[in-house]
């Protein structure tokens, strides 16, 4: 069966994947930063299971690019994949709530065992599914380092199992990294960049939708029942500006872009990643709207995202020298920084004066680029 429509079907699963991630987060118990702080497990547990999510979406997409035919075999072991993976945000929550829970440790392994093992055994398929194709034929699959990652798992639960509890969890994290560091060790080129603004466009579509399920249902039927949720509707409206201005951003972006490579995948994913929180931080927001530390995280989360849209600016150019039209549009990056000014000052207004500032400030540097004329659109 020709692929397509199995790598659309599977993309939306990832997609939904990574954005119901946060709903996983709990909210601090005060308006602090330590209290901030506190949460650091779920915080770090919420990375390595996107982490390990877009790595698998990332080398799945470096692989069907040469892929021709599939069958049901290798649909039937991308299912275990699947499911696999959509636990994993679960038994993830499991290990934070019980840090020191062998059980929980083991799931969570047992877990990142099963995934690599799917993926190698559907990369087996596929190359026996496809006898004539001489790139897959280049795939060596007895390459001892491909099977580092599961050797560092069994080395984790022995730890686990004899002398240290979170060894499991170590191994997981330092597997993670190496299977990055192999996955972006090729430097691979994309010329066709369908699919990876098809998840971008997915991911930031089900943000969109899922910030809304997080605002307290009225208490009645009257207009003052909603008018007490003031406070979460307006967080609501400006994230909803703030996600639905980066997909602009981006699609405007990619109209001109022609190739790409792992750099530019792994910076938009992680703004991918840092875009999947703005609705854990918008109820963070609403629900402490004139606290500094919520709108700071708030601020923060935003910058970053722009930030890493100078750098990503940046690689487009030097990814594709030979685009005129992406190099006369990228030649300056006027309105990215004066968005950082503009929200640089909302902190400080907010750390001093008026916390909201800092909300208002992300509001207001994005209309400033939609209304001042001479600011550089593309």
């Amino acid at each position: 069966m020709q692929t397509n429509r199995f790598e659309t079907f599977m993309d939306a699963v990832f997609a939904i994947i990574i954005t119901v991630l946060a709903l996983k987060l709990n909210q601090p118990m005060d308006v602090t930063w330590n209290a901030v702080w506190d949460l650091n497990i779920y915080y770090l547990n919420y990375f390595i299971c996107f982490f390990i999510i877009f790595n698998t979406w990332y080398e799945d997409h470096i692989l069907f690019q040469i892929v021709d035919e599939i069958d049901n075999r290798i649909v039937f072991v991308y299912g275990i994949m699947i499911f696999a993976i959509s636990v994993l945000p679960y038994f993830a929550t499991w290990v934070a709530l019980n840090p020191y829970s062998v059980p929980a440790h083991s799931m969570f392994g047992l877990l990142f065992v099963l995934i690599n093992v799917c993926y190698t055994v559907s990369k087996y398929l596929i190359i026996k599914a496809n006898p004539y194709n001489s790139e897959l034929k280049k795939i060596n699959l007895k390459d001892f380092k491909r099977y580092v990652p599961l050797l560092m798992i069994f080395v984790g639960f022995v730890l686990t199992y004899t002398i240290y509890i979170q060894g499991i969890y170590l191994s997981c994290m330092l597997a993670t990294v190496y299977w990055f560091i192999m996955s972006i060790s090729d430097k691979n080129e994309i010329t066709d960049t369908d699919r990876f603004e098809a998840l971008f466009d997915a991911v930031v579509a089900i943000v969109l939708t899922i910030v809304v399920l997080e605002i307290t249902m009225a208490n009645g039927g009257s207009w003052q029942a909603l008018f007490d949720l003031k406070l979460e509707f307006v967080a609501y409206a400006i994230s909803f500006i703030v996600c639905f201005n980066y997909w602009n951003y981006n699609n405007n972006l990619f109209h001109l872009v022609n190739k790409i490579d792992y750099r530019v995948i792994w910076l938009i994913g992680i703004s991918m990643f840092l875009l999947s929180a703005i609705p854990y931080l918008s109820v963070f927001v609403a629900e402490n709207f004139y606290s500094f530390v919520p709108q700071a995280c708030y601020g923060i989360d935003f910058v970053l995202i722009v930030f890493l849209s100078i750098i990503i600016t940046n690689v487009l150019k030097d990814v594709d020298k030979a685009n005129v039209a992406l190099q006369l549009a990228l030649r300056n990056n006027y309105h990215l920084i004066l968005t950082v000014i503009v929200v640089g000052v909302g902190l400080v207004i907010g750390y001093f004066l008026y916390p909201p500032a800092v909300i208002i400030s992300c509001l207001v540097s994005i209309l400033l680029i939609w209304l001042i004329p001479h600011v550089h659109k593309f």
